[in-house]
This record gives structure tokens, sequence and C-alpha cells, in this order.
């Protein structure tokens, strides 16, 4: 049977190629963050540390912090993974239930006639019936 709405197809497969993009760049990001918060953090406490603006274990909330924003930003990743994933699956859902719906009524249908007949029917009345013998 022939496949129909190719364009949809199309379109599904990208939203779920979409959705592994985003999950990649997503956790890259979010590793970024913890990283760049770990770093970060300890270069900052040596800059205040210089001039006697931050205690020595400022370090610390920029552990915390960075653990913070990495579980964060790694929820919302997730999250929105799956929403996208669920919008190709979405579409591809779709077409399967009209693929078989339209295989059911393919195969539950009755069978037309081959051709309507080009002239209506004509109408004979019945016949009168037949006299019986006289003295019966």
């Amino acid at each position: 049977m022939e496949k129909k709405f190719k364009v949809l197809r199309v379109i599904g497969t990208i939203w779920k190629i979409l959705a592994w993009i985003v999950l990649v760049v997503g956790v890259l990001s979010s590793i970024g963050v913890l990283l760049t918060s770990i770093f970060g953090g300890g270069i900052l406490s040596q800059f205040g540390q210089q001039y006697g603006q931050m205690p020595r274990t400022s370090w610390v909330f920029g552990l915390a912090g960075g653990v913070i924003g990495f579980t964060i930003s790694l929820i919302a990743t997730i999250v929105n993974f799956l929403l996208l994933y669920a919008v190709g699956e979405l579409i591809y859902l779709l077409l399967a239930i009209e693929e078989n719906t339209r295989q059911a009524q393919l195969v539950q249908a009755p069978s037309a006639p081959a051709a309507y007949p080009t002239t209506p029917p004509v109408y004979s009345p019945p016949l009168p019936p037949a006299p019986s013998p006289p003295g019966q």
C-alpha cells in the first residue's frame, strides 16, 4: 500500500532529530555550567582574597551554585527533549492510525457493483391469475 503524507513523516523525523540535538547540547551546556562555576568560583575567591573582600571558603558557594545550576539545567534539558521527541512520535502515531483505519476500511468494505445500470428498471405489473376452466 502506498504511504501517504510523506511530508508529515519528514516533519516527524525532523522533530526527533531536533530533540536529540537539544539533549546533546543541553547536557554539554549543563556540564559547562558546572565546570565554569567550580573553576570560576575558585578564581573569584582567589581574586577576592587578594583584596580582602571574600572569605577563604567562598569557593564552596561557587561549587554549590554550580551543582544547583547543573541540576536545574539538566532537568530542563531532559524535559525539553521529552517534549520535542513526543511531538515527533505523536506525528508518527497519527500517521499509523490513519494507515490502519484506511487499511481496515479497504478490508471490511463491501464490494460495490461493477457498474450501475444505464436505464432504470421497467415496472411490469403482476400477471392476472389464469382463468379456471368452467365446471370446476
